[in-house]
């Protein structure tokens, strides 16, 4: 299985930007007392093997502790590969002789589990959110309720999830559309949902506020609020820069808390 996982991360983050490299940061702060937990940088460029993203994760002091590679030629159901080099944690969609296998590697797990990808309808993966909302943009700015299966890659399986707009006066005020996504169950009222803020003229997101893909050092997702500053979008950085990303080497010391 591991030289498996290791073969897929090489093919993702393999390939020699073949054009602009684009670039934005998210910062993420603690729900509670908005302390700055983490930094998130996008690193999105063409490549001859296709469209790749890569993003770095960043302690309050700069160093990097996890990173994630996205093959996004699917938008909305991209293979990736993350790794948390705090807690050994990984997950990750890949595709193996025309096979998708979606695997994790739990906090203090000796083995790494793993299943054939499920075949569902309007399937989302990690990143490919963003592309389902873009893709239905005018549905959702209509107001409609739109259903989606979602990966969860820590159970092996797809959820079934609902996202609709929610009144938020305010930010309207600012440009911004507001969606909620949550459990498509009876029990959604009782259990955590994820709202997410999205600019009406580029249809960017711009924050993000619930349950971050990241873990604390007991395995526990965060709860974070998520900020993706304009002023921090970049659309043609250094090839250095990516470079200098995807070779920087990982630091565990990092605690999130």
């Amino acid at each position: 299985m591991l030289s498996a996982l290791l073969l897929s991360l090489a093919a993702l983050s393999a390939g020699t930007p073949t054009g602009p490299i684009r670039q934005y940061t998210g910062i993420a702060r603690a729900a509670p007392d908005a302390r700055v937990l983490y930094r998130e940088v996008h690193y999105l460029f063409d490549s001859a093997d296709g469209p790749r993203e890569m993003v770095l994760y960043r302690c309050p002091d700069g160093r990097p502790f996890a990173r994630k590679w996205l093959d996004t030629r699917t938008p909305q159901a991209p293979d990736f590969a993350f790794r948390d080099a705090r807690s050994g944690y990984r997950e990750g969609v890949r595709t193996q002789a025309g096979q998708r296998v979606v695997y994790v590697h739990k906090v203090g797990a000796k083995k790494t589990r793993s299943a054939p990808l499920p075949m569902v309808p309007t399937p989302v993966i990690d990143s490919g959110f963003d592309a389902f909302v873009r893709a239905h943009w005018d549905a959702l700015a209509a107001g409609q309720t739109l259903k989606l299966r979602f990966l969860v890659p820590s159970r092996l399986k797809f959820l079934d999830f609902a996202i609709a707009r929610r009144h938020d006066p305010d930010a309207a005020r600012q440009g911004l559309m507001v969606l909620r996504l949550r459990l498509d169950s009876w029990l959604a009222f009782a259990l955590p949902h994820i709202d997410v803020g999205y600019a009406r003229d580029t249809h960017r997101l711009r924050w993000f506020r619930g349950l971050s893909n990241l873990r604390d050092i007991h395995g526990e997702n965060l709860t974070v609020v998520l900020r993706y500053p304009p002023d921090l979008r970049e659309t043609d950085v250094p090839a250095e820069r990516l470079r200098t990303a995807r070779e920087a080497k990982l630091d565990g010391r990092c605690r999130l808390r």
